[in-house]
């Protein structure tokens, strides 16, 4: 997740990126999935106010993001989060953080190692 400053406030900004994948595969010989930003979500203090909603020790993965610095997450990071998510009571969240959330466990469920392209990834 990504925090950028503007106009004296701090706005949280989670990415789904794509990464250059260099391993082998069987796909056919052609330029491969271009690098670099999928989609993206303007958090704000959505994010916090779900975590704190749905309870902190249940989400341990996103309760220690830091929203003022740039947080990676892949590979068993991305796993544990889907996990946490889907035991959680999303239905509890009301309008965008219900809609943070989802969109968190969507991307999440896209690109976990047993999921999705392994070149995908979370930043934030």
């Amino acid at each position: 997740m990504t925090a950028m400053r503007g106009s004296g406030a701090v706005t949280l900004v989670i990415e789904l990126r794509r990464g250059v994948f260099t391993a082998r595969t069987r796909r056919t010989p052609g330029p491969g999935p271009a690098a670099g930003m999928l989609e993206r979500v303007i958090a704000d203090d959505v994010l916090r106010t779900a975590i704190e909603r749905l309870g902190r020790p249940g989400l341990p993965t996103l309760a220690d993001v830091d929203p003022y610095g740039d947080t990676v997450l892949r590979g068993e990071a991305v796993a544990r989060m889907v996990r946490e998510l889907e035991a959680s009571d999303l239905a509890r969240l009301r309008g965008a953080e219900r809609e943070v959330m989802t969109t968190l466990l969507t991307w999440g469920l896209r690109c976990r190692p047993s999921g999705g392209g392994p070149e995908d990834r979370l930043l934030g």
